[in-house]
């Protein structure tokens, strides 16, 4: 065997070892998440249907409002921080096939609105006013992750 087959070799495997390091660590850090530090403004209960959006509560400063009214007897009367429980989660999704828990949130860093899709246990554990700690995938900034500190 001759040695410059032996050195081309090294070279091709040299390379692909360097493209296989930089594929993984761009993958790596495009889903990696980021931290982000908001004040919730808002939150929002919302129904989806056929890809239609409606929203059927809706809780800021001013309180929470019925935005679909047959939904409304579902709500405790003496609601200031709008809480969805399971069994009030199970009835919403009678009348529509899916529900997504939306968070308004201002951030601290930047002075931008977001919009965030939480989990119900997240949505309940957020009130108005109070600024949270949480991850967001770089590749999906408007779902919270996780909760890390309020």
């Amino acid at each position: 065997m001759r040695l410059d087959r032996i050195d081309d070799t090294r070279r091709k495997r040299a390379v692909i070892i360097l493209l296989a390091a930089i594929l993984f660590i761009s993958v790596k850090g495009f889903l990696s998440p980021v931290v982000d530090v908001g004040f919730v403004l808002q939150k929002e209960v919302v129904g989806v249907e056929e890809g239609e959006k409606v929203i059927i509560f809706r809780s800021g400063f001013e309180g929470v409002s019925v935005q679909d009214l047959a939904c409304g007897q579902l709500l405790p009367g003496d609601s200031e921080n709008l809480q969805i429980n399971e069994s009030m989660e199970t009835e919403l999704k009678t009348r529509y096939p899916e529900i997504e828990y939306v968070v308004l949130m201002r951030l601290c860093v930047e002075d931008e609105i977001r919009e965030c899709k939480v989990s119900r246990e997240d949505f309940n554990r957020l009130d108005i006013g109070v600024v949270a700690k949480y991850e967001v995938y770089r590749s999906e900034r408007d779902v919270i992750k996780r909760i890390i500190e309020i």
